[in-house]
């Protein structure tokens, strides 16, 4: 199919910022059930900072057919390693690591993207 109309450029998706890394893994870790996988948590290398965030849509929000919502956090630590893992007991406690296979821990993959759309940069828009 070729298109020949010009299309409207691509609306920023809503976002949401949580105070810390540690909220973003609870939260992914809370919106899965036990049998399913928990997704990722996408990391992208900005100047001197590290953004990570998980993309996520709210069906039939209202008149819309979905809202696109990305949830965010700002840090210094870039992640030199594949997962980031969580644990409640005997504390709770959060690292970066290679192993996901330690049960004692819930672990999620990060995925680093070299490039992001413009419009998904939602982090610099505001604040």
């Amino acid at each position: 199919m070729i298109m020949t109309e010009k299309q409207p450029p691509l609306r920023s998706p809503v976002d949401m910022k949580l105070a810390s890394l540690k909220d973003l893994v609870k939260l992914v870790i809370s919106s899965v059930g036990p049998d399913r996988a928990a997704g990722y948590i996408g990391h992208f290398a900005e100047a001197n900072r590290s953004i990570f965030f998980i993309f996520n849509t709210s069906l039939g929000y209202f008149d819309l057919n979905a809202l696109p919502i990305i949830v965010w956090i700002e840090d210094t630590d870039k992640p030199d390693k594949s997962f980031i893992r969580y644990k409640t007991s005997p504390k709770e406690e959060i690292n970066f690591s290679d192993d996901a296979s330690d049960p004692k821990w819930l672990s999620i993959p990060i995925v680093t993207f070299e490039v992001l759309p413009e419009f998904l940069k939602v982090w610099g828009k505001k604040e």
